[in-house]
């Protein structure tokens, strides 16, 4: 009988030699967050680095994930190159660590490059690569932001199936919405147990402005889906963010005193707030991800 893909990835999971610098900490089980919107254009991947910022000033380590597969919008927007991708570490080529790269504040992230595109394609030595540098994450990272293509695309799907949270990031414009209320639709046709996402507004022109579109997709998600919105807050327009994003530079960072900066840090720390201390355990992520990409 031929074992399915879930068997035989579990299999593979039993014959990892995990050898990292230090023994691994049963306590250090990396919280897996997905970001993602319904539409580009809407400041998805500005907020996945800002959040991460916002931790690192927070003393959490974090290490970001481009999942937006050939557009490196993280890399761009940190004005940083990376001299590996994840197809580096799958190939052999290099280890976890050695792939990731060092941004502002020592916030790590991983460019996906087009390696992460094709699982479906992988061998059994390269499963164990990649299971074995996503263990090495867990032992160096408190959060791991999985910053994910926009749209309705199945990879943006298999991504939040994966992860342990899912954040959605959406605009007053009515498209936006539409968008952001048409990705939360097909995120419960895929996973018909979810009943709570997070919601952030970015661009209001003021909170009130905000709050009503957050009212109007919650209402419409819990009447027709059944799935109830957490409101973590808004990030108004802010010239200081445009300034910061054309010197590619987190607004967290190059203007601290902003009004945007200032509201990514509220909306870090509710997030921490909301932390019960259930976290996603890093191979369940990577089983249930690989499993995805090869359903």
């Amino acid at each position: 009988m031929i074992m399915d893909q879930a068997s035989r990835l579990r299999e593979l999971m039993n014959e990892i030699e995990y050898r990292p610098s230090e023994p691994p900490k049963p306590t250090m089980n990396a919280r897996v967050i997905a970001v993602a919107s319904g539409k580009g254009g809407v400041g998805k991947s500005n907020f996945s680095i800002n959040l991460a910022i916002q931790m690192r000033k927070l003393g959490k380590r974090v290490v970001i994930i481009d999942a937006d597969f050939g557009l490196a919008n993280v890399e761009i927007l940190l004005g940083v190159a990376p001299k590996h991708t994840v197809a580096d570490v799958i190939n052999g080529n290099i280890d976890m660590e050695s792939a990731l790269t060092i941004g502002p504040m020592g916030c790590m992230f991983l460019s996906g490059g087009s390696g992460m595109s094709a699982l479906t394609e992988l061998t059994d030595n390269q499963i164990l690569r990649l299971t074995n540098g996503f263990l090495l994450l867990d032992n160096l990272a408190d959060f791991i932001i999985i910053d994910t293509r926009a749209g309705l695309s199945n990879a943006v799907i298999n991504f939040i199936q994966a992860a342990s949270d899912t954040i959605v990031v959406t605009t007053p414009d009515p498209t936006a919405i539409a968008d952001a209320y048409a990705l939360i639709k097909s995120i419960k046709k895929s996973m018909p147990d979810i009943g709570v996402l997070k919601l952030v507004v970015n661009c209001s022109v003021n909170d009130a402005e905000a709050q009503e579109v957050f009212e109007k997709l919650n209402g419409v998600s819990a009447r027709f889906l059944g799935v109830k919105l957490i409101f973590l807050g808004c990030i108004p327009f802010d010239a200081y963010l445009v300034r910061a994003v054309r010197k590619q530079k987190p607004v967290s960072i190059q203007y601290p005193f902003a009004e945007s900066a200032n509201r990514y840090s509220q909306i870090c720390a509710g997030l921490l707030d909301m932390d019960t201390g259930k976290k996603n355990n890093v191979q369940n992520f990577i089983l249930k991800l690989i499993g995805r990409f090869s359903a």
